[in-house]
């Protein structure tokens, strides 16, 4: 502006100054069009992600039969277990020993199962046996703690696994997303690497869910406690009266105790949503 002899209040007025000026503007909503565009395309992997898990966490708090879902969990466990321990069909290089070991970390095997009684089936044969043992177990499993028991169970076990596994496929995701820029090194998009990526990483999350399933269902306990009894002495006795609220408060053998406190009859509730009612 000085060179020209031009204040700075003086419009530049010039057909080669505004081409060029519009074309760095396309190029730069251009740019910022792409990367919008690239987010979404990495939300919507996410998305797809979401919406089957979710779809599945439905199933299970509508109360779908999780058995059948989870006895199938079990037969492709043991069907993998069967395939990397006895690959050839005549009885070369099987591991029985091996086979029965993991088979014993998903339920346990009768105690009268010998390795001998495997020798001289097929492989298809010894899948069968241990399904059936499998899904025999089950059953006794079923008679001993009850049909609602088991039911509630599977509910219970089905999330827990679910929702802590989700929560690590999103952090481990998110790692592959930040990653994902480096892949144009080698002439790849960074998109299409991590759609490739997020595909193989779902697909771990999901035999990963099989795999702790079935592993969990028949090794995990249920212990019933009774609530302690409470002494007369520490009867609930309110102080006070007419504020309500916090100013309420519990005497218990004494010692004052307050609404928003936990309940001394030992339920791990606040005194006010328990005794205090």
């Amino acid at each position: 502006m000085e060179w020209v002899g031009l204040d700075e209040d003086t419009p530049i007025e010039n057909k080669l100054v505004n081409k060029s000026i519009a074309d760095v503007q396309r190029r730069v909503e251009g740019y910022h069009f792409d990367m919008r565009k690239h987010l979404v395309e990495y939300d919507d992997v996410i998305n797809k992600h979401r919406e089957l898990i979710y779809g599945e966490r439905g199933k299970i708090l509508g109360g779908a039969d999780l058995k059948a879902n989870i006895l199938s969990m079990v037969e492709e466990e043991i069907r993998g277990k069967v395939a990397t321990h006895i690959a050839d069909e005549h009885g070369i290089g099987w591991d029985i020993g091996g086979l029965m070991a993991d088979v014993a970390t998903i339920f346990p095997l009768p105690p009268t199962l010998k390795a001998d009684a495997f020798s001289e089936m097929k492989p298809k044969q010894i899948e069968n046996k241990l399904i059936e043992l499998a899904e025999a177990r089950y059953e006794e499993r079923e008679k001993e703690l009850g049909s609602d028991v088991v039911r509630w169970l599977e509910r219970q076990l089905m999330l827990r696994i679910i929702d802590n596994l989700w929560i690590e496929h999103l952090t481990m995701m998110e790692h592959m997303r930040l990653e994902a820029g480096w892949q144009t090194l080698r002439q790849i998009k960074a998109v299409d690497a991590y759609k490739n990526e997020g595909y193989r990483q779902f697909q771990l999350l999901l035999s990963t869910i099989q795999h702790d399933v079935a592993h969990a269902i028949y090794n995990v306990r249920i212990e019933k406690r009774e609530a302690p009894e409470v002494a007369p002495s520490a009867m609930a006795q309110v102080a006070g009266g007419g504020g309500g609220g916090d100013k309420q408060r519990l005497r218990v053998g004494g010692k004052k105790i307050g609404r928003n406190e936990p309940c001394p009859c030992g339920s791990g509730k606040k005194y006010k949503r328990c005794c205090g009612r």
